[in-house]
């Protein structure tokens, strides 16, 4: 069944239908809302940070070491993922940590990175993320790839903090069958589409400086198998 709301949060059905064609299942819902509410708990309770991962992770050997520093960065980077499972193109921006066998760097994504395994939020992070998501109408990953719609300063680490075990998810799979289309919803779902991509451009070429110049990483960044 899905999950019951509670103060502001609203499940936007017919934006849902428009971005992706279908509503949200109800374990999707549930995601989203264990994120946001961790996020809001955190937030609410004063914290300057907040490093949030899901169960089903597994800690490379520097992470401990990697957090500490990634806890004393400026309030800039709003949100660092920890995973991704996406390859995409990215600027390098510092170095981080280097042992013996890596050096962990801080990237910026041009595009999002797909899940939400771990990441650490500074606390305007968190605040730009309760003000934008209390409407829901995607999982919560694609709210985070959507950084440009509210401006969240979204970064990544290279090589991975963290990676998945091999387990099976109990969200529920996107249906293989989407209801049929009518004429004016795949009209709309065009235009909405476009509008989407045309606000993603304007906001890397407004922030180009950040963003590029970027490039595809040289080596495989993570251990997560579905990482693509």
């Amino acid at each position: 069944m899905m999950p019951s709301l509670q103060g502001d949060e609203f499940l936007d059905e017919s934006e849902a239908k428009i971005r992706h064609k279908r509503s949200l299942t109800s374990s999707e819902l549930g995601c989203y809302l264990s994120h946001y509410r961790t996020i809001k708990l955190a937030y609410d309770h004063g914290y300057d940070r907040a490093c949030i991962m899901e169960d089903d992770v597994l800690l490379e050997p520097d992470f401990g070491t990697c957090l500490k520093k990634l806890l004393d960065l400026p309030d800039e980077y709003e949100m660092i993922r920890l995973m991704a499972l996406k390859i995409r193109k990215r600027k390098i921006v510092a170095p981080l940590f280097e042992d013996r066998q890596h050096l962990h760097e801080i990237v910026r994504p041009e595009r999002g990175w797909c899940g939400t395994q771990g990441y650490v939020l500074s606390r305007p992070g968190m605040k730009k993320i309760l003000d934008f998501a209390s409407n829901i109408y995607e999982p919560i990953d694609k709210l985070y790839d959507h950084f440009f719609e509210f401006d969240l300063r979204l970064f990544g680490i290279e090589p991975h903090l963290i990676y998945e075990r091999i387990c099976s998810s109990t969200i529920s799979r996107t249906p293989k069958k989407l209801p049929k289309m009518r004429l004016h919803e795949k009209i709309k779902f065009q235009i909405y589409k476009a509008y989407r991509s045309h606000i993603r451009h304007s906001y890397l070429k407004k922030h180009a400086q950040e963003f590029y110049p970027c490039g595809l990483p040289e080596t495989r960044t993570g251990n997560t198998i579905r990482m693509k």
